[in-house]
């Protein structure tokens, strides 16, 4: 190589990275063509003229989401350092927020998102309305999970659905049911309403699905109205037949099956299988007391991308296979 061509070489480069002026500014200014500033951007790179180095952010865990992705999987992994690891509540309202970032990365035109109901989903939502965001065009909120008690609570489906959708400009799909019918008999009634089956034909053919991930800690459960329509007995129960956590009120042990019970045939929503047909399950969810069911919940595969704290992740990475 001469020592013009390198000169060319550096200058260009010099241009490009210190100075930010754009391939066709440099092209005018060294009178050379677009692609022939390009091919020499190309071989500066390729001659260790410029070498560029990608220092990690602070709070950006690109090491122990690549760890999670590679063991469990996973098709993405994000992973943020929590201010308040022993509260489930900061915890929560953070692992959201980064949900609502992926969210809005993530839609495209024409796609439908099934969202269950939880803490951390109302951390996200609560982060998408904070902010303004490009309506996506024919984009649909789907409830995938009944309601419990006042629809109008702020945790619950219908009301979450309804705040994202309005977010994002998308229409919200909702359906007028319980979460959990107080019989089997009342269940199949609803299920056989034509508006309740067309919501749930949506939800199962959608493109995305954000859920939480629930502990069977009974203290820990977040949402009150739980307990008027489930009663305290049906956790210790769940518990001796190995539950470990839930997604969409579906229990599931640590090798992530299904576990009978009562509720499970009272629940109106989606199943886990149903689930795990939509192309991405998104998981949010984090802290020390939900450790158990998110690792079954991505040793199964019942999710394909986790939204998680720094200290569940490491936890997660340290257990053995």
């Amino acid at each position: 190589m001469d020592s013009d061509h390198k000169r060319l070489l550096i200058k260009a480069s010099r241009l490009y990275y210190e100075q930010d002026m754009t391939q066709a500014e440099i092209g005018k200014q060294l009178r050379l063509s677009r692609q022939k500033v390009q091919r020499i951007l190309d071989e500066a790179r390729e001659e260790g003229v410029v070498n560029i180095t990608i220092h990690p952010i602070m709070e950006v865990f690109t090491d122990l989401e690549n760890a999670l992705e590679s063991r469990f999987g996973l098709s993405e992994a994000l992973v943020l350092e929590t201010s308040g690891p022993d509260d489930q509540n900061t915890i929560a309202r953070e692992v959201g927020v980064v949900a609502a970032e992926y969210l809005t990365r993530l839609i495209r035109p024409n796609d439908k998102i099934v969202m269950s109901w939880g803490n951390s989903l109302l951390g996200m939502v609560n982060a998408l309305t904070a902010r303004s965001h490009a309506p996506q065009r024919n984009l649909a909120m789907i409830q995938g999970l009944g309601s419990l008690g006042n629809p109008n609570a702020a945790i619950h489906g219908a009301e979450l659905v309804r705040r994202a959708a309005r977010a994002l400009g998308a229409q919200p799909v909702l359906f007028p049911a319980p979460a959990i019918a107080a019989t089997e008999t009342l269940r199949d009634a609803i299920y056989a309403d034509p508006y309740v089956t067309h919501t749930l034909d949506m939800a199962r053919s959608a493109d995305l699905a954000f859920v939480g991930i629930g502990s069977v800690d009974s203290d820990a459960i977040a949402v009150p109205d739980l307990w008027r329509f489930m009663p305290r007995s049906v956790m210790p129960n769940l518990l001796k037949k190995g539950a470990v956590g839930s997604i969409n009120l579906r229990y599931f042990d640590k090798n992530g099956r299904i576990v009978a019970s009562e509720i499970n045939e009272r629940v109106i929503g989606l199943t886990l299988d149903e689930l795990k047909k939509i192309h991405r399950v998104v998981g949010v969810a984090g802290g020390s007391g939900k450790l158990p069911a998110i690792r079954a919940a991505v040793q199964a595969r019942l999710i394909d991308v986790l939204i998680t704290d720094h200290l569940t992740a490491k936890a997660l990475l340290s257990d053995p296979d």
